[in-house]
């Protein structure tokens, strides 16, 4: 029996809801890496968020991190990109990140809990890093699965795909979305490092403006993710997978 004909089986909706995952985790992927490349469009930030006066008016308040808000704005940009750069690179190096005091002497920019957290970020992104791998290795497979299958009709997959993204779009309508971060940070660090810091305590916060920074940086990845996902879907299906490709091309 031809499965080519039967689109309506479970097998031809799990094939294209596979597909389909690969290719938005892949952009999710590449438009995370674009961004990070630029430190997330950070300037840019801190101008529209106004992170300049948010550091003049809560970093004076964290007497053990003295001085950061009389720095220029460079080496508060500077100081964010350091960060960045570190975290995509396992953590190495946080310890070591510094400023000058008002006495000239180097004080550390991050706590210790600043840096497990951060640890933290980096385990995930590198674990991030191999599911990104995986995805890359089974995304052309999948299209030759999708198109050796009929593709399930329209409703299927409006449903398929529209049902996980109504809810978590309605998780964020009802909870808000300060709730849904910090829901999410309880899900996926490990509850014995604290991940919350109060802007009078940590400069890594006040220079992030947390979690409003993380929100503006969402934005962009998602506005990424949605326009790179229909490049790599059809991108997949256009590659030809031999002898009577042809007759299975999914439009």
């Amino acid at each position: 029996m031809d499965i080519r004909q039967h689109f309506h089986q479970p097998l031809s909706l799990l094939s294209w809801l596979l597909y389909a995952l690969a290719c938005f985790w892949l952009a999710l992927a590449l438009s995370w890496r674009g961004l990070a490349w630029f430190d997330y469009g950070y300037p840019f930030w801190y101008q529209v968020l106004d992170i300049r006066e948010h550091i003049a008016r809560y970093a004076p308040e964290n007497e053990e991190k003295p001085g950061f808000e009389q720095l220029p704005p460079e080496q508060h940009k500077r100081a964010f990109a350091q960060i960045s750069r570190a975290v995509h690179s396992g953590g190495t190096g946080l310890g070591e990140l510094a400023y000058r005091g008002p006495d000239g002497k180097p004080v550390a920019l991050l706590t210790r809990d600043e840096i497990l957290h951060l640890e933290d970020v980096a385990a995930l992104l590198h674990l991030g890093a191999w599911i990104s791998v995986f995805m890359l290795l089974f995304w052309l497979p999948l299209a030759l699965a999708v198109k050796r299958c009929s593709r399930p009709p329209p409703g299927y997959r409006l449903l398929g795909a529209g049902v996980p993204a109504a809810i978590v779009g309605a998780w964020v309508l009802v909870s808000g979305p300060r709730a849904v971060f910090y829901t999410l940070h309880d899900w996926l660090f490990p509850p014995e490092n604290p991940w919350f810091f109060y802007w009078e305590e940590s400069l890594m916060s006040t220079l992030m403006k947390a979690p409003y920074l993380f929100g503006g940086i969402a934005v962009m990845i998602l506005a990424g993710t949605l326009a790179l996902t229909p490049l790599f879907y059809y991108l997949g299906l256009a590659i030809p997978a031999g002898r009577g490709a042809e007759d299975n091309r999914a439009a």
